[in-house]
């Protein structure tokens, strides 16, 4: 058994459920980890429940570090939340080991899913059935402290639009201010070094999921180039997350690549220590910008009929554009709705809020994030983390380090078919 069910295992002894009520109206579980939102999330849930007077939605905050493997224990044990957030690059894992319900098997056959627009629900589709929708997703940016360019003799209003680019003005704001120029989010272990990769023109995985391929030239070199930035330059910050977010937020950086999920907070943190400002994830050269999606998906492991009935017109209500649209303007997340970006509600905000505007303009360069498949995914995660970290640290060249990692992860993911 792989370390990953036996944990599973393991806690599923812990877990404590109370028995199915049958009585009317019928009560779901909804596990996710919206701690920031969670009042809008909230909000939504009343809303469904007006509409939807036979269902009740019983929402419960979870760790997102733990929350794929408390749901592989629930499911061991019969107790399953009925719906459940779930980030995307772990969908066909959670298919293999948790047994979701395929969408298309609802009372409507699916048809909520044409809510979805195509390239968002791609990230959802595994062997002709669809078993996620996106929930919370967001797109990689840059957010720039434009009075730190403005000090290094940088125009703020020109941004960095190649990493060529980014790597030449991050190093004179490190020669001219002596600053870290800049930081890029590793997202959840593994969700920044892909992004770069895939933006160089690596594919993650192959089409059958069954071994890595991204150890393409120009991804082995969009690596070195992080290497330089952070070994020669020595103008990339490589502390914890937590202290480069920290340390940004303080004005102490002059660049933070990650995700739009933090403009809400990003923007409060920054308003009255420095002027922030969004520009768009950098291109790899002349390449079109290709961009793996972070965040979270929902499912549905309801078990009992009546129970699945009601998740699945839970689901349909949550993808319904106008509260898809919603959602995105108060969340910082986005619309994924087709055609969201001429909705009233969003074209409204991005007047408002340009900075915001900057991923939505994005949603056209989304792409998939590599979704992991087998029982090995956290060791799988962990490859892409420790090859970065070596790569900071100078412990080899990219050319080694990354046909390295991509053997590695081939392996674990035969080790963890199943």
């Amino acid at each position: 058994m792989s370390k990953f069910l036996l944990s599973a295992v393991i806690l599923a002894s812990s877990i404590l459920s109370a028995p199915v009520n049958a009585a009317d109206p019928v009560t779901i579980n909804f596990w996710h980890y919206q701690n920031s939102n969670r009042e809008v999330l909230t909000q939504t849930i009343k809303e469904f429940e007006a509409a939807n007077p036979g269902v009740k939605v019983q929402e419960l905050f979870k760790d997102l570090t733990n929350l794929a493997t408390e749901i592989q224990a629930a499911r061991m044990v019969g107790r399953a939340p009925d719906v459940a957030q779930v980030l995307a690059r772990l969908t066909i894992g959670m298919v293999e080991t948790s047994n979701p319900v395929p969408l298309e098997r609802g009372p409507d056959k699916g048809a909520f899913l044409a809510n979805v627009a195509s390239n968002f629900l791609a990230t959802g589709a595994y062997k002709g059935s669809t078993y996620a929708v996106p929930h919370s997703f967001g797109t990689p940016v840059v957010y720039i402290n434009r009075d730190l360019f403005r000090a290094a003799g940088l125009d703020p209003d020109k941004p960095p639009r190649t990493w060529q680019e980014l790597r030449e003005q991050g190093l004179q704001i490190k020669q001219k201010t002596g600053k870290h120029a800049m930081f890029v989010s590793n997202g959840g272990r593994d969700v920044g070094p892909q992004q770069m990769l895939v933006n160089a023109g690596a594919n993650m995985l192959s089409e059958d999921f069954s071994r890595a391929t991204f150890a393409t030239p120009d991804a082995i070199a969009a690596m070195q180039l992080w290497q330089d930035m952070a070994v020669v330059d020595k103008s990339v910050a490589v502390f914890t997350e937590r202290e480069n977010y920290s340390l940004f937020m303080a004005g102490q950086i002059g660049m933070m690549v990650t995700s739009i999920a933090s403009f809400q907070g990003a923007q409060r943190s920054a308003k009255g220590v420095f002027d922030m400002g969004v520009a768009h994830y950098p291109t790899w050269g002349e390449k079109p910008r290709r961009v793996p999606n972070s965040g979270a998906s929902l499912m549905i492991f309801s078990e009992a009929p009546q129970r699945r009935d009601a998740a699945f017109r839970f689901l349909a209500y949550m993808m319904k554009p106008e509260v898809t649209n919603r959602w995105a303007v108060q969340s910082g997340y986005l619309p994924i709705a087709p055609g969201a970006k001429n909705a009233d509600i969003v074209r409204a905000y991005v007047a408002e809020e340009l900075r915001w505007g900057v991923a939505v303009a994005q949603m056209d360069d989304l792409v998939s994030t590599a979704r992991w498949p087998g029982t090995r995914v956290v060791e799988i995660q962990i490859v892409l983390e420790n090859m970065v970290s070596a790569l900071w640290q100078g412990k080899g060249r990219a050319a080694t380090l990354v046909p390295a990692a991509e053997k590695e992860i081939t392996r674990l993911i035969a080790a963890g078919a199943n």
